[in-house]
């Protein structure tokens, strides 16, 4: 196989440092902002962000351009974050929420160009290792922050705001990586070539099948490590630093799955791989809805491997659907879809997860959509044959 491109190889670098500050601050959150905003946290956040990716992503299209989106939403990123330590020193649960906006912006503002610049620079019959390399460098970023603060909330407990704080540090490492990234030189694209929505055919079914498979498959996976950690407190829910180390193995697991969901998914096509995906993913939510001690960290390992083998499949299927004319468009109209998914299922699950309402049954419902989704997809997906 043939190496990745130069700028793709960078844009994996980035997605390293990415979710390391990110997952850094991550597992910090369910303790500074109570389960019950989490959810709608997480899921108001993403599709702020999500939502964003549609525009921009028209924009790049239109443009022909994908860098300058890719360093401003990098840009956001480097603000935001180190921004939410004021709400943990101060004890300020909206700040926190604000600043989660904010970063989501970042996201929506490089995330359609980044996809796209990632197929721009990679042959179709590489685009599946390709974006499984950045999803295992996602992760593996996202293990090393959760590690470092794991290790900061068991050592320094009561200095994580000022330690969130220090994160300016790895972000500004980000931004001079973001100087070397540069576009294929591709023609703008005519203003009535490129609509606010794809119109490739082929893509509605799998974006409406992939919209109904996010009400489960991306429902914050804080809500997965809440469950694992039995939050809201009470007797048996673990310590910070303790579930810090539980976030850090979702993402080592995260990373391995991603690495080779790549290779698999060359093999049998994304399709297939989605179908066998959700219909494992149905499994895993009933066992989180079930499953109690061992048996539920268990489950909540098999929910890391099911996010780390789909997300790349995911793109790649929409990369080959997609005409180059309108891929980013089609990347920021998964996006608002997906978003809109994951604040329905995320709101409906951390609302569900209090103990006075449904608990753990809650999961019932992200396993019901993951059904749906495989046998949809199973039953009338189209197959990709775009290059």
């Amino acid at each position: 196989m043939p190496p990745l491109h130069p700028v793709t190889r960078r844009l994996a670098w980035l997605h390293f440092w990415n979710d390391f500050t990110l997952d850094f601050i991550s597992p910090l959150l369910p303790g500074q902002v109570g389960v019950a905003l989490l959810g709608v946290m997480e899921g108001a956040a993403d599709a702020i962000g999500q939502g964003l990716k549609l525009v921009t992503g028209r924009a790049s299209d239109r443009s022909g351009r994908r860098v300058p989106w890719v360093r401003a939403g990098y840009a956001a990123n480097a603000v935001a974050r180190p921004l939410g330590a004021i709400g943990m020193l101060f004890g300020w649960p909206l700040w926190i929420v604000g600043c989660r906006v904010g970063d989501r912006i970042g996201k929506g503002l490089r995330g359609s160009a980044s996809d796209a610049l990632v197929a721009d620079w990679t042959p179709a019959a590489g685009r599946s290792r390709a974006y499984a390399a950045m999803r295992t460098m996602d992760h593996l970023g996202a293990t090393a922050g959760a590690l470092a603060a794991a290790f900061a909330a068991w050592r320094w407990p009561d200095q994580l705001g000022w330690i969130v704080a220090s994160l300016v540090l790895p972000m500004v490492g980000m931004l001079w990586l973001c100087r070397g990234l540069h576009d294929v030189g591709r023609a703008p694209t005519a203003p009535d070539q490129v609509g606010w929505w794809p119109r490739e055919r082929r893509l509605r079914g799998p974006l409406a099948l992939i919209t109904l498979a996010a009400l489960g498959a991306k429902i914050s996976p804080l809500l997965v490590l809440a469950r694992i950690a039995g939050w809201p407190g009470g007797e048996g829910s673990w310590p910070v630093w303790q579930a810090c180390l539980a976030w850090a193995a979702l993402g080592l697991v995260q990373s391995v799955a991603a690495a080779g969901a790549g290779v698999v998914t060359e093999r049998v096509g994304p399709r297939a791989f989605l179908v066998a995906g959700w219909f494992a993913g149905a499994a895993l939510y009933a066992g989180l809805a079930l499953a109690s001690g061992w048996a539920l960290a268990i489950a909540g390992l098999g929910y890391a491997v099911l996010a780390g083998f789909t997300e790349g499949a995911e793109k790649t299927y929409v990369a080959d659907l997609a005409p180059a004319s309108e891929r980013a468009t089609a990347f920021g109209a998964l996006g608002l879809l997906v978003a809109m998914a994951t604040l329905a299922g995320s709101g409906l699950c951390g609302w569900g997860m209090q103990p006075q309402i449904l608990g753990a049954a809650v999961f019932w419902f992200p396993a019901a959509a993951l059904l749906a989704a495989a046998v949809g997809l199973g039953l009338a997906g189209p197959r990709p044959t775009s290059s």
